[in-house]
């Protein structure tokens, strides 16, 4: 099931990050780490509906399997970071395709251009990144690192 994340889902938070293998947590969080890291868990905490967005995807059991997540710069409006995680055990099955696409449903209602920084080897990331119409482009200084970027789509006027 989709539906927002709120501010009482910590604990299961933390049971779905234990079930992260090393590699996927790296791929997210672009460092290694046991524990859920604590600016995580304070965002969580201050979750504010007008500077964040974060949805999660539950299973039957009601654990969390998938987080996507937004949250506007405190110094550009126009401008959010977003994040995705979604376990290896249920990708391939376009989860993460369907998170990717309500955070741009958000972003778009909002008129934010998204942002977020992505290792070059995940190609799944990036690949669905360009299929949504995201770009992608080296970070300056880092290699290793690309910088994904979602525009606002232009209101026509119609």
């Amino acid at each position: 099931m989709l539906r927002a994340l709120r501010t009482n889902d910590l604990e299961a938070l933390r049971r779905a990050f234990k079930r992260l293998n090393p590699e996927e947590v790296e791929l997210r969080f672009l460092h290694q780490s046991r524990e859920l890291p604590a600016f995580i868990e304070n965002e969580v905490r201050e979750l504010d509906p007008a500077c964040d967005a974060a949805f999660v995807l539950e299973d039957a059991g009601d654990e969390i399997r998938a987080v996507a997540d937004l949250h506007v710069e405190p110094f550009d409006p126009t401008r959010a970071e977003f994040g995705l995680i979604v376990g290896r055990a249920i990708a391939g099955h376009g989860l993460g395709r369907l998170l990717m696409e309500r955070l741009l449903i958000e972003a778009l209602r909002r008129g934010l251009t998204l942002h977020g920084i992505v290792r070059r080897d995940n190609t799944r990331m990036l690949d669905l990144c360009r299929a949504l119409g995201g770009t992608a482009a080296v970070e300056p200084g880092e290699p290793g690192l690309m910088a994904v970027r979602f525009d606002p789509i232009p209101d026509d006027g119609g």
